[in-house]
């Protein structure tokens, strides 16, 4: 009597583990709870990667202002790497949060949040980025460098 109540219990598990669609377990209140934790952290990291890109080009406007025998090369490097470092962090995390929207149920989609996470000018956030802290950079280098 045991094992067929054992046996039946499994079945009953397999059959229910079987109906389970993988929709289900994205469109869970623990997955909601997962992707609103996941979009903020990666917002943080955004916002990160701004202030670190804005403190190292304040850092080198200040040293290139001061004049003297400036190490240009370092400088250089730095302005250049701090360019590439907040394109690529920024990305990252706009695709991230992209992702993330996408992973959004129906009934997540229909909220006005939903709708506007979903509707944001992804490429448009980019090409600011690449437009602002480009401009910083040649701005820097001219002054540097004297290129143009």
């Amino acid at each position: 009597m045991l094992v067929s109540l054992l046996h039946f219990l499994d079945n009953l598990y397999l059959k229910q583990s079987r109906e389970t669609k993988m929709s289900d377990t994205i469109n869970s209140e623990a997955a909601r709870d997962r992707r609103q934790r996941f979009g903020a952290q990666r917002g943080r990291d955004l916002y990160w990667g701004f202030t670190l890109g804005l403190v190292v080009n304040t850092a080198t406007m200040f040293m290139i202002s001061m004049g003297g025998s400036l190490p240009k090369l370092g400088i250089t490097a730095a302005i250049v790497g701090t360019f590439i470092f907040v394109c690529v962090n920024s990305f990252d995390c706009m695709d991230d949060f992209k992702a993330n929207a996408d992973d959004m149920g129906d009934e997540e989609r229909a909220t006005n949040l939903g709708k506007k996470f979903l509707d944001a000018p992804w490429m448009m956030f980019k090409s600011l980025v690449v437009v602002i802290f480009g401009a910083i950079t040649v701005c820097q280098l001219q002054d540097m460098w004297d290129i143009f």
